[in-house]
């Protein structure tokens, strides 16, 4: 099966992007009208980040997400294993300027890239001659690592998975003044010293410290960015600064501006945030399971 898998993979990037944009809405849209366990977690997360939405604008909004999520998800094959030059569907958007102007304060810098719009693209659209280091979290499916790692390593970022020594690679990179990138909404496995409570959209949620921490310890500019998809199916990269609590000792506190960071993205095209993802699970004994 994963052998098929694979084939089916590297046919896909075979395909011209109009193909596979139709093939990613209508998934999308076949994903919205069985209402599986996807467009489930979507109502489900929606319902607490939009608690005053209409119905039917929270419903309109559940369908555009499905079928943005199935666009990213179909454009993968391509990006990872096509090796042609993507920067052509990327407008930068002045991001590769304020990358170097702010790695040029000579104490790195943190590129914080939330599951927002198309992130397999966010490498087309940023400084490719500063070294970057990337935080992985190995896929579940097995065989699916080599072909994203292989992917993001075209794209000249030195991929770490999320073990000590990935986390050591950090550290070393960031003392030797380069860039890392880390996505701040993918929750830690484990509660404690890897992830802490906050809110997000005012519900608390685990919440990663790491990045946090890294900031705190590096004294470095974190640096927000995403590739926000457009109506011709390509790409706008968006960025801000990070506020200077993200990088406060305190772990909430940080945690609680990671969070409001990510708000802020989502808030530009709400649609296009993964919002099938099980973000809100339980961390006090008197909140409900969402999901159930």
């Amino acid at each position: 099966m994963q052998w098929i898998l694979t084939l089916l993979l590297r046919a896909l990037a075979r395909l011209p992007w109009s193909l596979l944009h139709w093939i990613g809405r209508r998934v999308g849209g076949l994903l919205y009208r069985i209402d599986g366990r996807e467009a489930r977690n979507v109502r489900a997360n929606l319902t607490i980040a939009y608690p005053d939405l209409a119905p039917l604008a929270r419903d309109s909004l559940a369908r555009a997400s499905l079928v943005q999520s199935a666009l990213t998800f179909a454009e993968m094959p391509r990006i990872w294993l096509s090796r042609e030059d993507l920067s052509c569907r990327v407008d930068p958007n002045g991001l590769p300027e304020r990358m170097r102007e702010l790695a040029g304060q000579g104490r790195g810098l943190i590129l914080a890239m939330p599951h927002h719009g198309n992130w397999e693209m966010v490498s087309s659209g940023i400084d490719q001659s500063l070294r970057i280091t990337g935080l992985y979290r190995p896929p579940r499916q097995a065989f699916l690592e080599p072909l994203m790692t292989a992917g993001r390593t075209i794209a000249r970022i030195n991929m770490v998975p999320t073990s000590r020594s990935g986390i050591r690679a950090l550290h070393q990179a960031l003392r030797a003044g380069e860039v890392v990138a880390i996505l701040p909404d993918q929750v830690p496995k484990s509660a404690g010293a890897a992830a802490v409570t906050a809110p997000f959209f005012g519900r608390d949620c685990a919440t990663m410290a790491l990045l946090g921490r890294l900031a705190a310890r590096h004294a470095t500019p974190v640096l927000f960015c995403w590739a926000q998809r457009q109506a011709d199916g390509r790409y706008r990269m968006q960025s801000f600064s990070a506020d200077a609590a993200i990088a406060d000792p305190d772990p909430v506190i940080a945690a609680t501006a990671l969070n409001r960071a990510v708000e802020r993205c989502v808030a530009a095209a709400p649609e296009q945030y993964q919002w099938a993802y099980r973000r809100f699970l339980p961390v006090h004994p008197d909140q409900a399971n969402p999901y159930q």
